[in-house]
């Protein structure tokens, strides 16, 4: 398991972010706080060749936070074979489940990856 803290900022807001008119978290930022909370925690244990991509997100987002908020995600591997990891995760605001879902990424050499650019 792994454990990450944000903090809400006016950048992080769906109004500010254009996914929505309120200035509460939006959507694609906890999306942006779990992704990274999953790539850092897969990135420590690969060599410099390689990295992961999110290639899969299911995300339900049950509950606003306001400007100021501390988010903590907690992402748990339910699944990892043949270089790809499969992440149950959980968001909280204090106590209180905010989102959930489930994250998928794939290992991949990164020069490969970019040169399919």
């Amino acid at each position: 398991m792994r454990q990450k803290q944000f903090t809400v900022t006016k950048d992080l807001t769906a109004e500010k972010m254009g996914s929505g008119g309120l200035a509460v978290l939006a959507t694609p930022a906890v999306v942006q706080m779990v992704e990274n909370t999953c790539f850092e925690y897969l990135q420590e244990k690969l060599d410099s060749t390689k990295t992961t991509v999110g290639v899969k997100f299911e995300l339900v987002h049950l509950k606003p936070s306001k400007v100021g908020a501390t988010i903590t995600v907690e992402v748990d591997i339910e699944l990892s074979q043949s270089g790809k990891t499969l992440f149950l995760f959980q968001c909280y605001e204090g106590n209180v489940v905010i989102a959930k879902g489930k994250h998928q990424r794939v290992e991949v050499k990164t020069a490969d990856f970019l040169n399919q650019l």
